[in-house]
């Protein structure tokens, strides 16, 4: 009976050796620098992407639109612009950019609220729910090749809730709702996620 318990010790040990995290996509792509424009209508919205990115490639530099708008012609100053093979080469040679990422964000409607409204005989409980979408577009472009080695797009949403619990024992009230720009601010990391890139 012993020998057989050993076995499955020595099993269960060696395949939790076994299973080391896996690198991201992104960090597979053994990168020392990385471009990053952020496409939005919110600016304080690129902090958010480049500590998230920062946070999963700790190793990698990471140089922000400002400093890639400044290295383009302003005629090309487009998205679209930013794909030319001159373009690339400027990014390259002038900041040592590997490897291009450009993230679209667009929010969905103005956030929803609900309202739940539960009466029974100890208690009567309202429910205030609020929700925010973003939708991101990615593109992950190789300076050197000009090949997109990522494109895609990911949905992010976040939600608060607060209550209001009326019964015998007294009122009881939930946490406030969250600012909009807070939410929005997690619907993007939530985006980033869903992503699969970091």
């Amino acid at each position: 009976m012993k020998p057989i318990v050993l076995l499955l010790l020595l099993a269960l040990l060696g395949s939790a050796v076994g299973c080391e995290p896996q690198p991201s996509q992104m960090a597979r792509l053994g990168m020392e620098t990385l471009g990053l424009v952020v496409e939005t209508d919110a600016p304080d919205l690129e902090p958010v992407v480049e500590g998230y990115i920062q946070n999963k490639l700790p190793k990698v530099k990471i140089i922000g639109s400002q400093a890639v708008w400044s290295r383009l012609d302003s005629a090309d100053s487009s998205l679209a612009g930013l794909e030319s093979r001159e373009n690339l080469s400027r990014l390259k040679e002038d900041l040592g950019i590997q490897y291009l990422a450009v993230i679209s964000i667009k929010q969905g409607a103005s956030p929803r609220h609900s309202t739940s409204i539960t009466v029974g005989t100890d208690k009567t409980e309202v429910r205030l729910s609020q929700h925010l979408a973003v939708n991101l577009e990615y593109m992950v472009v190789d300076t050197s090749t000009g090949e997109k080695v990522f494109t895609g797009q990911a949905a992010g949403k976040s939600s608060d809730i607060a209550d209001l619990k009326v019964g015998t024992e007294g009122t009881k009230v939930g946490i406030q709702l969250t600012r909009e720009r807070s939410l929005l601010r997690e619907a993007v990391r939530n985006a980033l996620r869903e992503t699969g890139l970091f």
